[in-house]
């Protein structure tokens, strides 16, 4: 898998990374925007120095294809507290954005969770869908 970043202003590749074994099928830029994470078939997550242009962490994330990621954009950090992945495993995780070391697993769809997102403002959670037809709300 490989992720390339294009510069829209000027229309040519900015930077390119190798590093998944298979496909990418998802990314999502810090909210500094100093990292990007990737994810896909392989079941990792990798996070990208963006001014660097080298990789910074490979997580072993989950045990099958991940669907989505997604940034925690906390009003009170501008780098993003937590990172959130879903799953085909029939997971949501959220990792520290500090060392990436898993905080919580979120367990609960009969099968295949499609996508995650985060809730911000006063009624913060996590929000997942699976491929159950349902939504779940995590707080």
């Amino acid at each position: 898998g490989v992720v390339q970043c294009w510069d829209l202003r000027t229309g040519k590749s900015a930077c390119h990374f190798l590093g998944h074994a298979k496909r990418v099928i998802c990314s999502e830029f810090s909210p500094n925007g100093f990292q990007l994470a990737t994810a896909g078939d392989d079941g990792t997550i990798k996070i990208w120095d963006l001014r660097r242009r080298r990789p910074s962490a490979s997580i072993p994330a989950h045990t099958n294809l991940i669907t989505q990621l997604k940034f925690a954009h906390s009003s009170s950090s501008q780098n993003g507290e937590f990172l959130t992945s879903s799953s085909f495993d029939g997971t949501g995780k959220i990792w520290s954005t500090r060392d990436w070391k898993l905080l919580t697993s979120l367990q609960g769809h009969e099968g295949k969770v499609m996508g995650i997102d985060v809730l911000d403002g006063p009624s913060c959670g996590v929000v997942t869908c699976g491929f159950d037809k349902t939504l779940k709300l995590w707080q």
